[in-house]
């Protein structure tokens, strides 16, 4: 009963910091209005924003498992936090675009740290129901940082916006280190003392996905899905407005991708102790790809929302899969990579689609962004049967050492 009460703490106190993982997001959205403004700077300067934040928030994942080697999961999602808050205050006081370029990749860093290594802790010690709520309060982070930068800037200016943020991180980097100094977290030598009480027959009938491309797949999985989400969201309106719709129309279509993506988080973690996480992966890119469908042939913003809800729940579910398919001993490098790739993705993919639609025709984005969801569910499927192959193949030696025994 004590270890339950402490674990509901615990969850409560990710939720609760996880939700400053939006911030970046949400903030940035309209903070570049007056950043650019103060700085004379035009469109093209976001892409080299955009490259710089996944870069590093890119090798954040990439070096986890290095740095899990030295340092305690929940320990690099702190020193993420503070990372973070670092880049807002050097955005806040950046003189030039330089400095901002440099911040920006500072809080890209801290992002992606607290990102990556609250994902790998999520995986070992919490299930798909837990992973759907703490990205719900991501998307929570993300709806309402965007309304206190634009809230700020209308009485004072985007840089007063970013302290004020600031502020709000300190508060969760004290609960943070409150929880820490009360043991409230699980570590992983207590797992260790915990399956080492358990039959070694029990451990033994669990076998695990350990090819190199096993991982592979897995991790361009999270590839494809990185480039799915943003690229959508960033290009919908284009495609919408070059359809003849306005700008105050288009822009409800952004704000309802976020409002069902946290919904459908929120749904989906309700349902998953009844549902496994193959079958909630499978609905969620089926109504994705609806979403998509009815986007292209409508323009309407059922098909947002739909998108939206759809999507919710593959990054958050398939981070949760990772324990059930790879070793235990693996998961701090795999999803570190997982998200790393994620990152990489959202850059890539979003930089591949927009030449093809700036040399082929903006109407293209549909048929792409359909393409990169079939893709995720192709990885994910391959993966699934190579699964199925091996729990097939475990039932066949354990039912042979039956008949022998017998």
């Amino acid at each position: 009963m004590e270890r339950n009460k402490s674990k509901m703490w615990l969850l409560a106190v990710i939720l609760l910091s996880y939700f400053a993982v939006g911030f970046p997001d949400g903030a940035f959205t309209i903070s570049w209005l007056g950043i650019s403004y103060d700085k004379s700077l035009t469109i093209a300067h976001s892409g080299y924003i955009l490259v710089a934040y996944s870069v590093t928030y890119t090798l954040a994942g990439v070096i986890l498992a290095q740095l899990n080697k030295k340092l305690k999961l929940q320990t690099l999602y702190f020193i993420g936090l503070l990372i973070m808050g670092a880049g807002f205050v050097s955005l806040a006081l950046a003189p030039n675009f330089a400095l901002v370029l440099a911040s920006i990749a500072t809080y890209g860093f801290g992002t992606g740290l607290m990102a990556a290594s609250m994902n790998a802790y999520m995986s070992k010690h919490f299930g798909a129901r837990e992973n759907n709520w703490m990205h719900c309060f991501w998307g929570a982070g993300a709806t309402v940082s965007p309304i206190v930068m634009s809230q700020m800037m209308a009485v004072m200016s985007w840089r007063s916006g970013y302290f004020l943020i600031t502020a709000a991180l300190v508060v969760i980097a004290v609960v943070l280190l409150i929880s820490m100094f009360k043991k409230v977290w699980i570590n992983d030598e207590d797992i260790v003392k915990t399956t080492s009480s358990t039959s070694s027959n029990e451990t033994a009938k669990k076998k695990y996905l350990n090819k190199k491309w096993h991982s592979t797949v897995e991790i361009l999985t999270f590839f494809f899905l990185g480039g799915t989400d943003y690229t959508l969201v960033f290009f919908t309106g284009m495609v919408l407005m070059s359809r003849g719709m306005s700008l105050e129309a288009v822009g409800l279509f952004s704000a309802i991708y976020y409002v069902c993506m946290t919904v459908g988080r929120m749904f989906f973690g309700s349902i998953a102790t009844r549902l496994k996480e193959i079958s909630i992966i499978r609905v969620g890119i089926a109504i994705a790809i609806v979403g998509i469908g009815v986007l292209y042939f409508t323009s309407s913003i059922v098909g947002m929302a739909l998108t939206g809800f759809g999507l919710a729940p593959l990054l958050p579910t398939l981070v949760s899969d990772t324990s059930n398919r790879f070793p235990p001993f693996s998961l701090s490098r795999l999803v570190g990579l997982e998200l790393a790739a994620f990152g990489a993705g959202i850059a890539v993919l979003f930089f591949i689609t927009s030449k093809v639609l700036e040399f082929v025709t903006l109407e293209a984005l549909f048929p792409i962004g359909l393409g990169f969801v079939i893709l995720v569910l192709v990885c994910n499927e391959i993966l699934e049967y190579e699964v199925r192959k091996i729990s097939s193949t475990t039932k066949e030696e354990q039912l042979e050492v039956v008949t022998k025994t017998v």
